[in-house]
């Protein structure tokens, strides 16, 4: 059993986060889907409804950052999705009804649905979308500026509430969510 912990323990990042209702593989889980949709921004793989948004520069990966877990966990422990975000940050937030034990899928998943909203909006292919209310969860996940990312969840009475917050908050609405051009080579 040692070995089994020990090659688990390698396999995912030891965050030293503080928050113990979530473990290292759900932030693993969280961080990974959303830097892989962010990296789809730099190589030009984002669709919109009539086609795909500008490749992006100076989108920064982001970072797990334990004090905005702990922000995003107190939101879930209301159990409710009409929260507001501490005003320097910015949040998503979902409710999901839970059918099964398994919520390891559910990670992925509704990242994707919070990125997804872009595929149902028109897109400019030279200059990059703009922040608003239809594309408010794209925008807090794709901001360029962003770098820290910190996410939590909670089962409450059979629904699963999920948010992220992020910092830098992202743009107004009207504003691009990120820098149009080309990003660096690795």
């Amino acid at each position: 059993m040692t070995f089994f912990s020990s090659v688990l323990h390698s396999y995912f990042q030891d965050y030293q986060c503080w928050n113990f209702k979530s473990t290292d593989e759900i932030r693993e889980r969280y961080i990974k889907a959303v830097n892989k949709l962010r990296s789809n921004i730099v190589n030009g793989d984002v669709e919109g409804k009539n086609g795909k948004c500008p490749a992006g520069k100076n989108i920064y990966k982001l970072f797990w950052d334990c004090l905005l877990e702990n922000e995003a966990q107190k939101v879930v422990d209301k159990c409710d999705e009409n929260v507001q975000a501490p005003n320097d940050l910015a949040m998503v937030i979902k409710k999901i009804p839970l059918d099964t034990c398994n919520t390891n899928p559910l990670f992925k998943k509704t990242v994707d649905e919070w990125w997804n909203v872009v595929k149902n909006v028109d897109v400019d292919q030279t200059n990059p979308p703009t922040s608003s209310s239809a594309l408010q969860s794209f925008a807090t996940l794709a901001h360029g500026d962003a770098t820290r990312i910190g996410c939590a969840q909670r089962n409450c009475n059979g629904n699963l509430f999920m948010a992220c917050m992020v910092y830098n908050k992202g743009p107004a609405d009207g504003q691009p969510i990120y820098e149009a051009g080309a990003g660096c080579a690795a």
